[in-house]
């Protein structure tokens, strides 16, 4: 996974070289965001860790689906870009689903990553 999201990272970089366009300022909230969630998430196992795989990925393949929807009418090299990594997000997701524990003591914890990662989403259209 590690190698599939450095991969993405270096997908938008250079998408965004390439138009001269600054990455957003949430940036830092996010990886400092995805660190704490993966050190909370260690703490308490490694089925904590897929159900905030799941939550995330979930999250982020809701978003996908949203940017594609858009930027199929009206930026096609966007478009190609974020479509290029939604396989990679869904085999993430699929991962996290299958591994991570499903019973009533996970489901807070999937709902504060979604809900983070929601949180994370938005503030990244305002910075």
């Amino acid at each position: 996974m590690l190698t599939h999201e450095k991969e993405h990272f270096e997908t938008f970089d250079n998408l965004l070289k390439k138009r001269s366009t600054r990455t957003c300022y949430a940036l830092w909230f996010w990886a400092f965001g995805g660190f704490l969630l993966g050190l909370l998430t260690a703490l308490m196992g490694r089925n904590a860790i897929w159900v905030c795989t799941n939550a995330i990925e979930t999250t982020v393949l809701h978003h996908l689906t949203w940017q594609l929807s858009y930027l199929n009418e009206h930026d096609k090299e966007a478009y190609d870009a974020v479509y290029s990594i939604k396989s990679d997000e869904e085999a993430h997701q699929s991962i996290g689903a299958t591994r991570g524990s499903n019973t009533f003591m996970y489901k807070p914890i999937f709902f504060i990553v979604k809900t983070s990662t929601k949180v994370a989403i938005w503030l990244s259209t305002k910075l």
